[in-house]
């Protein structure tokens, strides 16, 4: 395992912005190859969205764990279901299923952790309560 991996965590209840989300965030690492992303993907069938989540499917860094929604517990239950995942990945990212990355976001990451480590933090966390993101809406009538 690399030593730069990273456990990319995601909790997701109906949330069209699920796939475009992962889209986004392995477009736009530097090294997608070192994620293992794991989604606690509390669905419906009903949910015309739902079928976009095939072609992750088959990807060896996604772990789907399928939840039908009406069985969900909330949030921190899904998030714990997720970290029951982990594999010693060396680092933990806890995201929700609607965000939008900038290039190279896991680099950026992982710098900004090891600066603060020289600067004498023993266990830093970077957290923070990103501004809403609002997708541009898709007019079905042109």
């Amino acid at each position: 395992m690399n030593k730069n991996t990273i456990f990319v965590q995601c909790a997701s209840y109906r949330d069209p912005q699920l796939v475009p989300t992962l889209d986004d965030l392995f477009k736009n690492a530097d090294k997608p190859n070192n994620l293992n992303v794991c989604i606690a993907f509390q669905n419906s069938k009903e949910d015309e969205f739902t079928k976009d989540i095939e072609k992750y499917r088959n990807d060896k860094r996604v772990n789907i764990l399928d939840i039908p929604y009406t069985e969900s517990r909330g949030a921190c239950w899904a998030r714990n279901k997720i970290q029951q995942e982990y594999n010693n990945e060396k680092y933990t990212l806890q995201l929700d299923s609607h965000h939008r990355f900038v290039k190279g976001w896991d680099t950026k990451c992982i710098k900004m952790l090891k600066d603060l480590q020289k600067r004498g933090y023993k266990k830093p966390l970077i957290t923070s309560y990103i501004p809403s993101y609002i997708p541009k809406m898709i007019r079905k009538d042109g």
